[in-house]
């Protein structure tokens, strides 16, 4: 059974007991969002999913942040705005029935306005 290629790659140790080139080559490389790799021997950062850039330290959907944002923000105010506009709105109307219950009785007990 044989381990593969990948297997050996990952080891910190090479094959004769020593330090792999792949951690030496890597020592200096931050890979914010992944991990170092050798390619071609040279290192190289790989990323996980949803990230890019040299460093991985970019989101791929960062692009789509800001609209996104904005979006939300925008259906929280339109929420907020029509409760206030419904609140408004219910107690105009209660005022009016306040007041034209209040004009009923006085026309019932005979006083006029």
């Amino acid at each position: 059974m044989s381990l593969g290629m990948s297997a050996l790659s990952t080891s910190p140790l090479d094959e004769e007991g020593g330090v792999s080139r792949r951690l030496v080559a890597c020592e200096h490389v931050i890979c914010q969002y992944g991990r170092c790799v050798l390619a071609n021997g040279e290192p190289s950062c790989e990323c996980t999913l949803g990230y890019t850039g040299d460093s991985c330290d970019e989101t791929i959907n960062e692009a789509l942040s800001v609209p996104l944002t904005v979006g939300v923000l925008v259906v929280i105010v339109g929420f907020i705005v029509l409760f206030f506009g419904m609140a408004f709105f219910r107690q105009r109307q209660k005022a009016k029935k306040r007041k034209k219950t209040a004009e009923e009785s006085l026309m019932r007990n005979g006083a006029h306005i």
